[in-house]
């Protein structure tokens, strides 16, 4: 059943049945997954905000990476800064293969496609045209990151540990709970409603800190860069992340 929708936020992130949503709406929260990214709109199009862990904005041609993936790189350290993947360029989007959108990207760009960015090429693909055919997600979904976020959350210090290990999610759901500290956890929740083949406990946690981060509100989001360029489509190229001085 859907919680009430006059304030509520939402965080989205990619995961193998199709998307993970956490979405919090005062003290309510739940986590639901999508098979579509048009699906989930449908449901909950009169959101406040929702953060989403995927590119935007996207360059049509050149060597020049996006200014966003420059700066959250740096912001994250060595630490942490792999887990922002290169973007791939708009025409690779429509590619049938590795090979093709490899060399398509190759040609206009200069460079090649690792396999994890090919990996997410239907996911951002998904978006990119529910964006370009509806205004009002244009408006509501913004781009974000979850290390970044939960890097702004910490007072600007990357995560130690990566997400996926022991260490690396009791970090992140220590510091999670610190902002929520819910009667129910929502990791158990999610263990318990959905298979492991279709989420892992690490999609919840990053979808968690983009609903935390979204529930501030637009008024309280930094971006990377602060001066951000938009692609052709009109689409910022922008990492949306918490104002941790509001804590």
């Amino acid at each position: 059943m859907k919680i009430m929708t006059d304030n509520t936020y939402l965080g989205i992130d990619s995961c193998s049945y199709g998307w993970v949503s956490f979405i919090l709406n005062q003290k309510q929260w739940n986590i639901e997954i999508f098979r579509n990214i048009n699906s989930l709109w449908k449901k909950y199009y009169d959101s406040k905000l929702i953060l989403i862990d995927i590119p935007i904005g996207l360059r049509s041609e050149g060597a020049k990476a996006r200014l966003c993936d420059t700066a959250a790189r740096i912001y994250l350290t060595k630490k942490r800064s792999s887990s922002i993947f290169p973007t791939p360029c708009r025409k690779a989007l429509d590619a049938s293969s590795y090979q093709e959108a490899n060399n398509i990207n190759r040609e206009l760009t200069g460079k090649g496609l690792s396999k994890q960015t090919y990996n997410i090429m239907s996911k951002i693909k998904e978006v990119d045209t529910l964006l370009k055919k509806d205004h009002q997600a244009s408006d509501i979904i913004i781009e974000s990151h979850p290390e970044v976020c939960f890097t702004a959350l910490k007072n600007k210090k990357p995560l130690g540990f990566y997400k996926k290990t022991q260490k690396g999610i009791e970090q992140r759901f220590t510091l999670l709970n610190s902002f929520n500290n819910f009667k129910k956890n929502p990791l158990d929740f999610a263990k318990n409603n959905f298979k492991r083949n279709d989420l892992a406990i690490d999609d919840v946690l990053d979808a968690w800190v983009l609903a935390v981060s979204a529930s501030k509100g637009k008024s309280a989001l930094n971006f990377f860069p602060k001066s951000y360029e938009f692609d052709m489509k009109g689409f910022p190229m922008r990492i949306a992340f918490p104002n941790f001085y509001i804590y």
